[in-house]
């Protein structure tokens, strides 16, 4: 009986430290202290590594240090633990999107991925603006060849329209191109 006291008194302190770390590297992100928060988002990793919302915040820091490749791996982790939460969607299409669009070689290869992670995020979440803002964006800047419509681009600027008249506006400046 003492030994399964001593189990549950060690699992509640690991759970409320690695809880205070997850709010404290949220405290240093929202902070705009990224490489603090990163070293604490990494610690938890370590520690336990299917922690989703450390995962989150370590694929958000990388995404805003323009680690396009790193966020996405952190992004895909995420939907493997939940593959119908639309914002880990739309986080990884808007990674591996930035990816490709600084290496051409590899943006043939990930267009597919992208459109298809844009769009469940988008088809998950009626309304989801951002989801559907990209794929604006996306389909109106691809050329024809690589799958590009501007008849799909108006398609999700419609979607858009009921939602916010500031991003239907802001969809119809990615049209006028």
């Amino acid at each position: 009986m003492k030994n399964y006291f001593f189990l549950i008194i060690t699992i509640i302190a690991f759970y409320s430290v690695s809880a205070q770390s997850v709010h404290d590297g949220v405290t240093l992100f929202e902070s705009e202290k990224i490489s603090e928060a990163q070293l604490v988002f990494e610690k938890i990793l370590k520690e336990s590594p299917s922690n989703v919302k450390a995962i989150e915040y370590l694929g958000d820091i990388y995404f805003k240090q323009g680690k396009w490749s790193e966020a996405a791996s952190q992004f895909k982790q995420l939907i493997k633990t939940d593959n119908y939460n639309a914002v880990y969607h739309y986080k990884y299409a808007g990674a591996i999107g930035l990816h490709a669009k600084n290496n051409k070689l590899k943006a043939l290869f990930l267009i597919d991925d992208i459109k298809f992670h844009f769009k469940k995020a988008a088809s998950l979440d009626a309304k989801f603006i951002d989801a559907r803002l990209a794929l604006v964006q996306l389909y109106s800047e691809l050329p024809l060849a690589l799958g590009g419509s501007r008849v799909v681009a108006e398609k999700y600027a419609e979607q858009i329209k009921p939602l916010s008249v500031q991003a239907y506006k802001e969809a119809l400046l990615y049209l006028k191109g």
